[in-house]
């Protein structure tokens, strides 16, 4: 299939053309995004090289993926890191350059007298649900000569048997099927499934697909049987190895090989695609439900017919979405940003899954990493600025099953849950054994004040979305009112830098949460809450100020009940997104300036008591504290642009690095680097309030 692309500009190798838009990155990232649609389908490059590197799933755990091309009986090595008795089985191809946009990785190759341009495509379909629900990623290869001259080629690909057990010495099946357009596809899966169940974070149900055209020949068998067989001869024997094995027994490998035929100039084209997919894939309450595509297709080979064949249209969509967000991010703060958006938007949007039906779809959300936690209500509000910027509704979406389990008697505290299940993906209540009360209410009340008064929001919708509930939030609100002032025994979202008391940052993000309350009881109609909650505000500020000040009169605190220390007041970005004007403007350029004091090599620590920072914490920082001092903007986007650049552990975008040395802490692969669109989503409030 040949795709013609329009884009900004055209990186040429040969007759090879890559289109590739303007600002893409072309760091060496920590680690580079391949097929990475879900929480299970999230493989990565940790290296800087294709050729010769094997990929892994988001944990580092290998995922055997190999991809070779042969030139007039020649063999390279384009993927992977094929051994056999302790060799290489061909020569790696040359990596000429790498291109990185939010829905695309890029590699320029060269193998011999022919170039290669290999494309991994994970759609984000921020507009689409149908299409967002589909658990694949495609790979496509554009090869020409380099020389002038025609070459006699072939071109491979394959995964192994580690694509269906994450747990090796576990026996996995396999299968070669046709689709009904004449698609080939390998499908493994366990022996023996734990449905609903997870061996290190990978899904222990389900299977892993890799689908070529039907021209391609086949084979499964050992590793180096499969690939030795395309390296002598170019051509698979259509053959299936009858024997069942762990997946590190003589390593099960499912190939394609596919004759490109003679090769010049005019680029040949390849295709794959590559998954993960579960017929139920949520646990909900006992029950379970389907994945969303089943709504829309009746069975797997015919979605995966329908995705294959959608990959023009999938591609002019992504290529206006990577153009869009690229270009936002440039203008707004530079390259560093674009090479940060770059980086975080399939990784965001690959933490969460749709499941339910067309006409009742339901999205959920996996805190990659930091815990198995469903639905974590502190993890999915850092990571709203992304939806905010890009599409409100999937917010919206995230939030109903919270809803739903606070409504409905799952949930009875008197403040908001943490999550609704403690093991991805089983919605079974909240699992998490201690409670953020002030935390959770104020962020959910905020993440309603943010889908309300969206730009895009419609009034009469807004106000049924509100008055739906209502009585939940009027509940978190007088429990906030009760208690955020002088948070005592509360928990923040940081609790992985200690226990704190009386947390400055904390007490204002239930402030903030009531001056919400009050500005969606006021659209309602509420007058009195409205005024009760305004009234509040207007006395816990000074309250707080005081408390926070410290002694120098030059920053906040972090604790009210300490001399010393400070913590980014990262919170009062929703002072700002929403317009509430709670925070002094004295206080915002004071805060700005004092931590521009603190910034080291690659960030700001976030709190005066660690080493390390937060990245989506930096972002919301920025954009929240960047009009007072832009140097403080600017200088935390280029901070992380420099961090992303030369970071020593090759994982997936951490949120969690020291400052001054860009170690990696812990966390990593997480959907809160949707907080990294902080900067774009206050533009986009801003732009609208000057409208109206």
């Amino acid at each position: 299939m040949v795709i013609t692309r329009l884009f900004l500009a055209v990186v040429v190798i040969a007759g090879v053309a890559s289109a590739i838009p303007d600002y893409a990155s072309t760091i060496r990232p920590p680690s580079f995004p391949l097929a990475v649609r879900n929480p299970y389908t999230n493989v990565w490059l940790p290296a800087n090289e294709l050729p010769g590197n094997w990929p892994v799933f988001w944990t580092s755990r290998t995922k055997g993926w190999t991809g070779m091309i042969q030139v007039d009986g020649n063999p390279f090595i384009w993927m992977g890191r094929p051994m056999e008795s302790g060799q290489l089985m061909a020569p790696l191809a040359t990596q000429l350059f790498s291109y990185i946009t939010p829905t695309q990785t890029i590699f320029g190759l060269r193998a011999g007298p022919l170039d290669l341009n290999v494309t991994f495509f994970s759609p984000v379909e921020v507009t689409d649900i149908q299409r967002q629900s589909i658990p694949l990623s495609y790979v496509t290869a554009s090869v020409a000569s380099n020389d002038g001259a025609s070459h006699d080629t072939q071109i491979y690909m394959d995964i192994s048997g580690e694509w269906a057990a994450n747990d090796e010495s576990q026996i996995v099946n396999w299968a070669a099927a046709l689709t009904p357009s004449g698609l080939k596809v390998w499908s493994t899966q366990l022996q023996n499934m734990n449905k609903f169940g997870e061996q290190s974070d990978y899904a222990a149900w389900g299977y892993a697909v890799l689908a070529a055209a039907g021209t391609s020949t086949h084979m499964s068998n050992s590793d180096v049987t499969v690939r030795g067989t395309f390296v002598r001869d170019g051509v698979l024997p259509n053959t299936n190895d009858p024997n069942f094995r762990p997946a590190n027994d003589r390593w099960p490998t499912f190939g394609f090989a596919q004759s490109l035929g003679s090769v010049g100039v005019a680029p040949a084209e390849a295709q794959w695609v590559v998954g993960n997919v579960r017929d139920d894939n949520i646990n909900w309450l006992g029950t379970a439900l389907p994945a969303l595509w089943l709504s829309y297709w009746p069975n797997f080979p015919a979605m995966l017919d329908f995705f294959w064949n959608d990959l023009p249209t999938a591609l002019e969509t992504a290529d206006a979405l990577d153009t869009q967000i690229l270009t936002a991010a440039y203008n707004s703060a530079g390259q560093y940003y674009a090479d940060i958006l770059a980086l975080s938007l399939r990784q965001s949007y690959a933490g969460n899954e749709f499941s339910g039906t067309a006409e009742v779809p339901e999205y959920y959300q996996k805190e990659i990493s930091s815990g198995a936690f469903m639905q974590t209500v502190d993890v999915i509000y850092p990571t709203a600025p992304m939806f905010y910027y890009l599409n409100i509704t999937y917010l919206e979406l995230l939030l109903e099953p919270l809803f739903y389990q606070m409504e409905n008697g799952v949930w009875t505290q008197p403040f908001a849950m943490h999550d609704i299940g403690d093991f991805y993906p089983n919605a079974l209540g909240q699992g998490y054994g201690g409670d953020m009360p002030v935390e959770e209410s104020a962020n959910m009340i905020l993440m309603v004040g943010d889908i309300a008064f969206h730009p895009t929001a419609e009034a009469e919708k807004s106000r049924a979305y509100i008055l739906r509930h209502y009585d939940i939030m009027a509940a978190w609100a007088t429990y906030l009112y009760e208690n955020c002032l002088y948070p005592v025994d509360q928990l923040t979202t940081d609790d992985f830098i200690g226990h704190t008391e009386l947390n400055s940052g904390l007490a204002l993000k239930g402030i903030l949460g009531m001056a919400t309350f009050a500005k969606l009881s006021e659209f309602v109609g509420n007058q009195t809450n409205a005024d009760f909650y305004n009234a509040a505000v207007a006395e816990f500020i000074p309250i707080w100020r005081m408390e926070s000040m410290h002694v120098d009169g030059d920053h906040l605190k972090m604790e009210y009940n300490v001399s010393n220390g400070y913590q980014f007041k990262y919170n009062a970005f929703h002072d700002k997104l929403l317009g509430l004007g709670v925070v002094p403007a004295d206080i915002y350029q004071m805060e700005a300036d004092y931590y521009l004091t603190k910034m080291e090599p690659y960030g700001i620590p976030f709190v005066s008591i660690r080493d390390f920072t937060k990245s989506d914490w930096e972002m919301w920082t920025a954009a929240a504290f960047g009009d007072e001092n832009p140097a403080l903007r600017s200088g935390l986007v280029e901070a992380l642009g420099k961090f992303l650049r030369v970071t020593p552990q090759r994982v997936p975008f951490t949120d969690w690095y020291t400052t001054a040395t860009s170690n990696h802490v812990g966390f990593q692969a997480r959907p809160v680097a949707g907080g990294h669109f902080a900067l774009l989503a206050l533009e986009m409030a801003k732009a609208h309030r000057n409208e109206v």
